[in-house]
């Protein structure tokens, strides 16, 4: 399946608007809610005060997020149509192009469904290069039968894709290159609604134009539905402020930004966002243009998303420890949004052990202070999730992206303790199991399912552990002549827990 929504219908679809007011003021009022009643909790008594720290890290998190998002502004469509009207290309007038396909093993059908659409796209002066890291002739034979060109590097599984990009970078010569991973279908007009900001005249010193990575929401509805909210509003925030991420896949790239680096950058996993971030560095700008213009496929399995999670943050807070971003030549803003996409991968791993501390230490020490009312500081944020969200969706936002959203957040927590103790996995290419028979991968892949099965025993013992333990001490408690009414919401929170837990615990793939 490919993309089949024309540019004007996508202006009303899930990215042309972000319709960020309302989405923005209720998560401000759900925000202070909880924080009061965080800094209530740390001021009960002076034996809480430490839970302050760690309040004080996710509160400064959402205050940058929701400072930049104010700050920030919907896109123009209009202004788009306009530069791409007024320097769209023509024959003898058509910079030449480089289409990248990079694989490793994915299924052959994967492949053709990509290429069918690669070679429905109407620029003039493009040229097709297949990038095969998997070494197979069927492949070779496939690119053959679409007329496109075959590349296979003599040292092949080096720095992964970033490795094959920069070999492929050496071999080609375009005025620009776009790269589709191996599930991704372009539109027709692809590199026409692209390639103009690359052209005109305030956009000499972009290097790279970045479109969403729109995935297909069918059965993997809340994988694909999760990255709404990143490309809808959160890349459209950061452009505004020349910090947009590059994401690597449909994305356009100037040859001339990277001819002094040879190529994307030398990195073995997340090439996307360092290449941005060294070519803001070099002076050069990135562009998001926040129109659905090539679909993907969503990891089809819950391991297979918390695989691709844990390597998405992997990179991103690969750059926290990177002395070249805190002495880059970036302006303060644009480090600030940078901060605050890898601040998001800390605050939603440090919140599994957050959460459920405040009722436990309370039950234990203070359970005097336990009030049914209490609850309506949280309730807010519980409406948010299930209501608001849902409300303001283009897609069918529903229970499956809460039960997503637990995986992402035990995905970030292994990802954080591999970069602090130097485990990270190597990356295994997404949709390769039916294909690769190398011995090398397997393992590499059997890392990965080790990780995903010790957070899942993670998740079960503490999900399980806290909540026994709520109830065990809420029962000991009211048989102490404690109001029972005041420990029904704290249990109804609690069954809510466990229900948005089960489908990362119980499903082993």
């Amino acid at each position: 399946m490919g993309p089949s929504r024309s540019i004007s219908q996508q202006s009303g679809g899930p990215l042309g608007e972000t319709r960020r007011v309302p989405l923005y003021i209720f998560g401000t009022f759900s925000f202070l809610s909880i924080s009061v009643g965080m800094w209530l909790f740390a001021l009960a008594t002076p034996g809480f005060s430490w839970f302050i720290v760690f309040g004080f890290f996710i509160q400064l998190h959402m205050i940058i997020a929701y400072a930049v998002g104010y700050m920030g502004k919907d896109y123009d469509l209009e202004k788009h149509k306009e530069i791409v009207e007024k320097y769209a290309t023509t024959p003898g007038d058509d910079p030449s192009v480089d289409i990248l396909l990079p694989c490793c093993g994915e299924p052959l059908e994967l492949l053709e469904n990509t290429y069918k659409y690669v070679s429905q796209l109407t620029y003039t002066n493009y040229t097709v290069h297949v990038l095969d890291d998997g070494g197979l002739d069927s492949v070779k034979a496939l690119a053959s039968a679409y007329g496109f060109n075959y590349i296979r590097r003599p040292n092949r599984g080096h720095l992964k894709k970033a490795g094959n990009l920069r070999h492929a970078f050496g071999l080609t010569s375009g005025d620009f290159f776009v790269v589709f991973d191996a599930d991704f279908c372009p539109r027709p007009e692809f590199v026409g609604e692209l390639i103009p900001f690359a052209r005109c005249e305030e956009g000499r010193d972009v290097a790279i134009v970045q479109s969403p990575q729109f995935l297909r929401p069918c059965g993997e509805q809340g994988a694909s539905a999760t990255q709404e909210l990143f490309y809808r509003v959160v890349q459209v925030n950061r452009d505004r402020w020349g910090a947009p991420i590059c994401v690597g896949s449909n994305a356009l790239y100037r040859r001339a930004a990277l001819d002094a680096v040879g190529g994307t950058a030398e990195i073995a996993y997340s090439e996307d966002v360092h290449t941005g971030f060294y070519a803001m560095d070099r002076g050069w700008r990135v562009r998001y243009v926040p129109l659905a213009l090539a679909c993907g496929n969503s990891p089809d399995t819950p391991r297979a998303f918390f695989s691709q999670q844990m390597r998405w943050c992997a990179g991103s807070t690969t750059l926290l420890t990177n002395s070249e971003f805190w002495t880059s030549k970036l302006t303060l803003v644009q480090k600030v949004c940078f901060l605050t996409g890898m601040m998001y991968y800390f605050t939603a791993a440090l919140s599994i052990f957050i959460t459920p501390l405040p009722a436990l230490i309370m039950l234990i020490f203070r359970p005097g202070h336990i009030i049914y009312y209490n609850f309506f500081f949280v309730f807010p944020s519980v409406l948010n999730g299930m209501i608001v969200f849902r409300l303001w969706s283009r897609q069918r936002y529903n229970f499956n992206c809460l039960f997503v959203h637990v995986i992402q957040q035990y995905a970030y927590l292994m990802a954080i303790k591999d970069k602090i103790f130097g485990t990270t996995a190597p990356w295994v290419p997404s949709g390769s199991h039916k294909s690769s028979t190398s011995s090398n991968l397997s393992t590499k892949r059997k890392n990965t399912h080790t990780k995903y099965r010790n957070m899942r025993i993670l998740c079960a013992f503490w999900t399980y552990g806290t909540i026994g333990a709520v109830i065990a001490l809420s029962a000991v408690r009211i048989v102490q002549g404690h109001g029972w009414w005041n420990y029904v919401p704290m249990l109804v929170l609690d069954v809510y827990t466990l229900f948005l837990t089960l489908g990362f615990i119980w499903r082993t793939r």
